[in-house]
């Protein structure tokens, strides 16, 4: 007990010292400044402290002044002094530069990996082969777990791009704009499309010219087989689907007296009666149904009469490479042919299927069994609702494959049909292919890895989907974050977040800034031999010193402080400068580092840091070391004879 007592005076009486010395060397430098109004101030905290912390005893020496005396003599001897304080300098610099690196990397590397707001969002998908879906539902179990902010779905569908006579698959996602803002997504070019509507609802009535049709089907649907006819001097546009928005795939004309057909519905809109109502195309004319049928194809371009392929000065002839006039399978409206003759009635029938893809690709095939049996997957085709915006995010591995420069690429359209399969459906046998439709660019990303792009989140919903690939969680506070986790994950669920991910580089790093550590401590342990050594050498050169002031009547303990003072004092300015110096040599480095980032396009790179409880523990470092160091010397000061040593050469 004796001893723990005797252990907390010492440590009040050090703490007491340090707090001295600090004021007095804080004084002594606003001294500096020659500015008589903050000298003033500073003499005045120092005398208020000094009447706080040096009680004055009866015989004996204020520790004010020894710290005082012990500043003048370290002034006596400038150039040892200034050389000790410099190996400190560079000793508690190394481990600062080090350290600092350590810390600055750490931030560089998580702010590249995740922002603030990822640090509270989770990812959410089900087990393989798991009966759980996400969907409705499961977004609403979610938010009433509490703690969360939002739930932000996302559908995961294929993509035939067709572009330019080519065609690609890639992925699709159907995302809110709230999903893509929430995952940093930021366009490079562009804008992201607006649009959080997750629910199915009914599309308002558009303006313009319509008109009621009963027993309206799918868009796609067909009525029945026709012969038609196309008016004299008419030019039809043929589309790829019966929407106003899908790819026109060139013109046609009247090249014989009939062709034979199906009669679909085409693009429509449902009122807020639920009634089936005809769309309208570019120029108001009513569109209700569109003949499908496979006629010659015309380019619309100028072009001089007379001159090979060219007719009406605005149309040539669309060819193959053999040479042959190129005849393909459209959708046209209505307007400007004429129904000769129609054949059988189909009405009734809900949806079209085929065993092809919706663009004439090869068909899909699955394995019907486990015996390997193949046989063709039937496709229902569907359509997208008339309220979709038809926009989409690309990003720039998408643009490298359809040859789109991306300053370029806003703007530009190109034709898509969305294909869904599995567990997205209710019945996960069925496929589901919508119509293909134009998407115009309206934002590029600037990932380059795999070629995908973004669609509003109803517009694949559209399609009939009742489940989804996964769900974004936000959590109301970052800390709560790993509760809703495990709550989420005992519903039967699998959650992954950027968190994990910045554990793991915080684990990484806290290894790599110990080792850096232990080589800035080699050069601070190289500093504290050579203060050692400035201490002790300075003892033998102030015997008869010491001597002269015991005969003066200093005892002994305050010649132990005096000593100690010098040590504290070198080591607490050296470790002061060495933060500064480690400082400073870390911010260059950044500067360097930056002028190639910079001209790399990355931007400002800063990578050095120094947190400030890293910056309280280098202070207690350095005066650790200072008083480490002062022990020894203290110590046989005390002991030396007054007599001996005023007799010491």
């Amino acid at each position: 007990m004796d001893k723990f007592k005797a252990f907390l005076s010492k440590t009040k009486y050090s703490g007491e010292f340090f707090i001295l010395l600090f004021a007095y060397l804080s004084a002594r430098s606003v001294n500096l400044s020659k500015k008589e109004k903050l000298i003033n101030i500073s003499d005045r905290l120092l005398s208020k402290v000094a009447n706080r912390f040096d009680t004055n005893h009866e015989n004996s020496i204020s520790r004010l002044d020894l710290i005082d005396l012990a500043v003048k003599n370290m002034a006596a001897k400038k150039t040892r002094t200034l050389v000790t304080i410099g190996g400190m300098i560079i000793g508690i610099g190394a481990i600062v530069f080090l350290v600092s690196v350590g810390y600055g990397l750490q931030q560089v590397v998580i702010s590249r990996v995740a922002r603030l707001d990822e640090m509270k969002q989770a990812d959410v998908i089900t087990q393989p082969g798991s009966k759980i879906k996400i969907n409705d539902k499961t977004l609403s179990d979610f938010m009433n777990l509490g703690n969360v902010q939002m739930t932000l779905p996302l559908i995961a569908v294929v993509g035939r791009v067709s572009y330019q006579n080519s065609v690609s698959d890639m992925p699709a996602y159907g995302v809110t704009s709230d999903f893509l803002k929430q995952s940093a997504i930021k366009p490079v070019e562009g804008k992201i499309f607006d649009s959080n509507n997750i629910s199915l609802e009914v599309v308002p009535k558009v303006a313009g010219v319509e008109t009621s049709l009963s027993n309206i089907g799918e868009t796609g649907e067909v009525v029945r087989s026709i012969e038609f006819s196309v008016n004299p001097d008419e030019w039809i546009k043929v589309r790829s689907a019966p929407t106003t928005t899908s790819l026109v795939v060139g013109y046609t004309k009247r090249y014989q007296e009939s062709g034979l057909g199906e009669e679909v519905w085409g693009s429509k809109y449902i009122d807020e009666n639920g009634n089936g109502k005809s769309g309208v195309d570019e120029s108001g004319k009513t569109i209700g149904k569109w003949i499908k049928a496979k006629v010659l194809i015309w380019k619309e371009e100028k072009c001089t009469i007379g001159s090979g392929d060219c007719e009406n000065g605005k149309y040539i002839v669309s060819r193959e490479i053999d040479g042959s006039q190129t005849l393909v399978e459209g959708y046209f409206a209505e307007i400007g042919v004429n129904i000769n003759s129609t054949g059988f009635a189909s009405s009734d029938v809900l949806g079209t299927t085929t065993s092809a893809g919706a663009d004439g690709s090869l068909p899909f095939v699955e394995i019907a069994s486990e015996a390997g049996i193949i046989a063709p997957v039937e496709t229902k085709t569907v359509s997208l609702a008339d309220g979709s915006k038809f926009e989409a995010v690309v990003n720039t591995a998408m643009l490298k494959v359809l040859g789109i420069n991306s300053s370029q690429a806003v703007g530009k359209e190109f034709s898509t049909s969305f294909i869904v399969t599995g567990d997205l459906l209710s019945d996960s046998s069925q496929k589901i292919a919508s119509i293909p439709v134009t998407y115009k660019i309206v934002g590029v990303t600037p990932d380059d890895k795999t070629p995908l792009f973004y669609v509003p989140f109803m517009d694949i919903r559209s399609m009939g989907i009742d489940n989804y690939s996964q769900v974004k969680v936000v959590a109301s506070d970052q800390n709560i974050l790993p509760k809703l986790r495990r709550q989420i994950e005992a519903m039967g669920y699998v959650t992954t977040s950027v968190s994990d991910t910045v554990t793991q580089i915080n684990s990484l790093f806290a290894t790599a800034r110990a080792i850096l550590a232990l080589v800035g401590i080699a050069a601070l342990a190289v500093a504290a031999l050579g203060m050692f050594n400035t201490l002790t050498v300075s003892l033998l050169e102030r015997t008869r010193e010491v001597g002269l002031m015991k005969a003066l009547g200093m005892k002994s303990s305050e010649i132990r402080e005096l000593f100690l003072a010098e040590s504290m004092i070198m080591g607490f300015v050296g470790g002061i400068l060495g933060i500064l110096f480690g400082f400073l040599v870390g911010k260059l480095l950044g500067l360097i580092l930056s002028i190639f980032s910079v001209i790399k396009g990355v931007g400002f790179v800063d990578v050095s840091y120094i947190p400030f409880s890293f910056f309280i523990i280098i202070v207690f470092l350095s005066l650790l070391v200072g008083i480490t160091t002062g022990l020894y010397p203290a110590k046989r000061a005390t002991k030396i004879s007054a007599l001996n040593a005023l007799r010491y050469e």
